[in-house]
């Protein structure tokens, strides 16, 4: 088993967590942040694949980061931290408002 099989496992770990924290504190900021960094991570691997992908000569860093694959790692990776990031803004602003 490989990073890249583990990775992919982020995204459906990071849609239930934000499904979770969007039921638990009533915000949609957990799922908001998680689709974001999906995003965001999804065009962070298309820039890490590019850079790699096309290596100056003299250059090799190993078939491990020739892949289109890693545009899938990275945005699965990105839903997760997305995710955690809207749960904690979610928790964050319930601490911070006055209870009614």
């Amino acid at each position: 088993m490989e990073l890249f099989d583990v990775s992919l496992l982020a995204a459906p770990a990071g849609v239930v967590l934000a499904i979770v924290a969007a039921l638990r504190f009533r915000s949609g900021w957990s799922l908001l942040t998680a689709l974001f960094g999906g995003l965001i991570g999804g065009l962070l691997g298309r820039l890490a694949w590019e850079l790699f992908a096309n290596k100056a000569v003299g250059f090799d860093f190993g078939s491990e980061f020739e892949g289109f694959d890693w545009v899938a790692g990275f945005a699965s990776v990105g839903v997760l931290v997305g995710a955690v990031s809207g749960s904690a803004i979610a928790a964050y602003r319930r601490r911070r408002l006055p209870t009614r």
